[in-house]
C-alpha cells in the first residue's frame, strides 16, 4: 500500500449533497445539522443558499452569524476540512446526509 492509498476497512464518506429532485429552481434552501454539546443537548448550524444572494450562516441558534459570497464560502470549505482533518477521525454523528429544506 502506498502512502495515498486508504485500506478497505476506511468508512466511505457520504457525498457532500443531493442531487436535485427538479430542475426547478427554489427560491431557497437550508442545510442544517445539529452538533452535540458538552453542556447542552445539542447546537444547531444552519447554511441558507438563496439564489444570486450571499450564503449564509448561523450557528447557535443564529447567535453567531455570516455572509459568505460562494467564493469565500469555498475557501473556508476547504480550510475548514484541512484545519478539522488534523483533528482525528470524525464522529460517527458526523456521518449523516444532510438534506436540503426549503423551510
Amino acid at each position: 500500500m502506498t502512502a495515498h492509498e486508504l485500506p478497505e476497512s476506511t468508512p466511505v464518506r457520504m457525498p457532500y449533497s443531493d442531487e436535485p429532485d427538479e430542475l426547478i429552481e427554489e427560491p431557497r434552501r437550508f442545510y442544517r445539522l445539529r452538533a452535540p454539546h458538552v453542556d447542552k443537548a445539542s447546537v444547531p448550524v444552519t447554511v441558507r443558499v438563496t439564489p444570486d444572494a450571499d450564503l449564509y450562516v448561523a450557528v447557535g441558534a443564529g447567535r453567531r452569524r455570516m455572509y459568505l459570497t460562494p467564493s469565500e464560502a469555498w475557501a473556508l470549505w476547504r480550510c475548514l476540512s484541512e484545519a478539522i482533518a488534523s483533528t482525528g477521525e470524525p464522529p460517527e454523528w458526523i456521518r449523516v446526509h444532510v438534506k436540503p429544506t426549503h423551510r
